[in-house]
């Protein structure tokens, strides 16, 4: 991206927007607005897809009338289901507008997902009889075309404005003479922001700071930067004064470094003078939507599967009280979500049934069925933990649970390890998919099962759930470490 170049008022290089930058706005085009601007788009074509799909079907092939009204309530409702089904999967980040044929799989099952959604809530509130089901058909086929053929055009227009630079931020940079070039070098690596210059600054010395203001409220008024950063370090006299209120009567942005500072900072609260920073989240799986989409594939999930696996849970219950003497069922204490201790339900595999001081099966273990080894080798044995989702306390995908002799083995081990309890533990999981189960007597082995689960934590999406259940069901039911 080629940026004209000239001298400020300070003598300091600083890039200009080009010429056929021009903006219409006093403020480089927020990607925030443009995303804002597709969400809106898209709950139109919902609509409008909702309302031609009336008029086609209704009007022309079953030739009958209807009020409007209860296709705009529904593709309302589908519109904000859709909207949250699809930021959950990450579809409005800017790499997956610009590049949408790599997504595209995604946006379909988005308005799948949702469109189900919204035929579930219909049953629930026994409506879903007053709607055609060729006008649902019809609906959900003019949803996922006009949503595809709107990417293409959001691509194009994001792409523009990138090279143009309408979107690019300008930025002057404050730092204490000696700074370290790391704080520039991760400043330069930014989407979109340009630093425009770099300014060496003693904050304690205050003839310096004067000049320095004046510059820059001599620049800013003639709108060269759009943003200040200022580097605080560790004895400088508080910026306020000094800074913050002599850049006030400039239109601009004006943020704060402070190197001491060790953390992420995902937000900030003010209280009067003084601020509070939020500098840990909730784990997104745990978070306000995300949640709500996770409980909703998880409860819908299970339930399917306790039914269609129905017959198979009781034709296994029968071979397992005529193969050995004892119950069918065995629940485990285990740790579950904020180490809460939960008991896990699986089919009895062996002739005892250890809890608080479990010996892991090996591959010639004695204790072990004779059906025992066919139920842990296709991993069967596991199907009850349905039961356990459907309780809410576990999903279908997440950390697996261990018992709780070995948590409290391994967490004094390895680092880190606890924070897998930070989601609810899962039937299957990232681990478990990637060769990582079985035994675990090896550290390393166990080291890396955990590095999965926590990585699965930071990278989650709804997706990567329906991802991981696929290949669970394709290929996850037998495996050389399964015992």
């Amino acid at each position: 991206m080629h940026h004209n170049v000239r001298i400020g008022t300070d003598g300091v290089a600083i890039n200009a927007l080009p010429s056929n930058a021009a903006r219409t706005l006093p403020f480089p085009v927020p990607l925030r607005m443009l995303v804002d601007v597709i969400i809106i788009c898209d709950a139109a074509f919902v609509i409008f897809s909702a309302l031609i799909a009336r008029s086609v079907y209704l009007n022309f092939v079953l030739d009958v009338g209807t009020s409007l009204e209860p296709y705009v309530l529904v593709s309302l409702v589908m519109s904000l289901a859709l909207s949250q089904v699809m930021r959950v999967q990450g579809l409005y980040s800017v790499t997956a507008l610009t590049d949408w044929t790599a997504h595209w799989w995604k946006l379909v099952l988005s308005v799948v997902l949702s469109f189900l959604f919204v035929i579930a809530l219909g049953y629930l509130l026994k409506i879903s009889a007053d709607y055609s089901r060729g006008w649902m058909v019809t609906w959900l086929s003019l949803c996922v075309a006009s949503l595809t053929l709107s990417r293409p055009l959001a691509a194009t227009i994001l792409r523009r404005l990138a090279a143009s630079g309408a979107i690019d931020r300008r930025a002057v940079v404050l730092v204490p003479p000696g700074a370290e070039e790391d704080l520039l070098k991760q400043l330069r690596a930014l989407p979109n922001l340009i630093v425009t210059a770099t300014k060496f600054v003693d904050l304690n010395d205050p003839g310096a700071v004067a000049d320095t203001v004046d510059a820059l409220i001599s620049a800013g008024e003639k709108g060269e930067f759009d943003e200040v950063v200022i580097a605080i370090s560790g004895d400088t006299v508080s910026p306020k004064s000094k800074l913050l209120e002599p850049l006030s009567a400039l239109p601009v942005d004006v943020w704060l470094y402070l190197p001491q500072l060790d953390l992420p900072v995902h937000g900030v609260v003010n209280l009067d003078d003084r601020s509070l920073l939020h500098v840990q989240r909730r784990p997104e799986p745990m978070r306000e939507w995300s949640f709500i989409v996770k409980q909703a594939l998880d409860f819908i999930g299970a339930a399917v599967g306790l039914v269609v696996l129905f017959p198979l849970i009781v034709i296994v219950g029968i071979a397992i009280k005529l193969d050995s003497p004892g119950p069918v069922f065995f629940q485990q204490r285990r740790n579950g979500y904020n180490q809460r201790v939960i008991k896990v339900c699986k089919f009895r595999t062996m002739i005892v049934a250890e809890d608080d001081h479990v010996v892991q099966a090996n591959r010639d273990d004695k204790r072990v069925t004779r059906l025992g080894r066919v139920l842990r080798a296709t991993s069967i044995d596991e199907l009850p933990q349905l039961f356990n989702v459907i309780k809410g306390e576990m999903s279908l995908v997440g950390p697996r649970p261990h018992a709780v002799s070995h948590n409290v083995h391994y967490a004094k081990l390895l680092n880190r390890y606890s924070h897998r309890h930070s989601v609810k533990p899962g039937i299957t999981g990232l681990a478990q998919v990637n060769g990582f189960r079985g035994p675990t007597e090896d550290i390393e082995l166990m080291r890396k099962r955990v590095e999965c689960d926590l990585e699965y934590i930071v990278d989650w999406s709804l997706w990567l759930d329906i991802k991981i259940i696929v290949r669970t069901v394709i290929a996850g039911w037998v495996h050389k470490n399964a015992l």
